[in-house]
């Protein structure tokens, strides 16, 4: 899977060469299908996407569009093995896979110091990524974990005060005529949160500063829940104008 730019020339099954963009022009409106290449920070990545056959029995072009902007595309050059069947859904799944890698490696240099390295051997080198991929590994394990229960009243825990609970309970619209919610609930806690509820919870600090930083952080999440819920209510009313 190779993103490829507009100007991208392919030859048609026809034989005629072609620019990517206009290959997309020459797609007719019932081909655009509506699938979900992945999870992204708000929820569901949801575009519109065609493919076109080429030359090549081997090779496809997969067009990306935007259901809120149209004129917004993309364009990939797919290789598919020899004897393996080729479907819309298994080169969408691909496409998505992107998009976590790039994930991983922003939040490895932001939480975990992946790129804060400053040695010039390799042996030294190797010892910094591993070390710095396996906190990163401990914070993605601690930010998938099922909600904690809560401690028995009276205990010291329980005196102490608790991060808040770390499953995702936001709410999403299901039709374009859903309203807001009073309560959105919380989106889940990412690994970049994980780290800050890590790090609030080792520092020394007063039971009130540390309750104020978990209160921070559930209305930080509450309020990414908010803006989830409305993203998704956008694209529900744009995919039900779109012709």
């Amino acid at each position: 899977m190779l993103a490829v730019p507009v100007n991208f020339t392919v030859r048609l099954p026809s034989g005629r060469k072609a620019a990517a963009s206009g290959v997309a022009a020459m797609v007719p409106t019932v081909a655009w299908e509506t699938r979900s290449c992945g999870p992204g920070c708000k929820g569901r990545r949801d575009y519109a996407w065609a493919w076109a056959a080429t030359a090549s029995p081997r090779h496809w072009l997969l067009i990306r569009r935007s259901l809120t902007d149209p004129a917004d595309l993309a364009f990939y050059y797919c290789h598919v093995p020899q004897d393996r069947p080729a479907t819309l859904t298994a080169l969408v799944t691909v496409t998505g896979k992107r998009w976590p890698a790039e994930e991983c490696h922003q939040q490895g240099k932001g939480q975990t110091g992946l790129d804060q390295h400053q040695v010039r051997l390799w042996c030294s080198f190797h010892r910094h990524t591993v070390l710095s991929m396996c906190a990163q590994a401990l914070l993605a394990v601690a930010a998938a974990r099922p909600a904690p229960a809560p401690p028995p009243e009276g205990t010291r825990a329980a005196q102490a005060g608790q991060p808040p609970a770390w499953h995702d309970t936001g709410k999403l619209p299901a039709t374009p005529a859903d309203r807001p919610p009073a309560d959105p609930g919380m989106v889940k806690v990412s690994v970049p949160e994980a780290c800050r509820l890590a790090r609030l919870a080792a520092a020394p600090m007063t039971r009130a500063a540390r309750q104020a930083g978990y209160a921070w952080s559930r209305w930080r999440r509450r309020h990414q829940a908010r803006a989830r819920w409305h993203h998704y209510h956008a694209r529900l009313k744009a995919a039900a104008q779109a012709p």
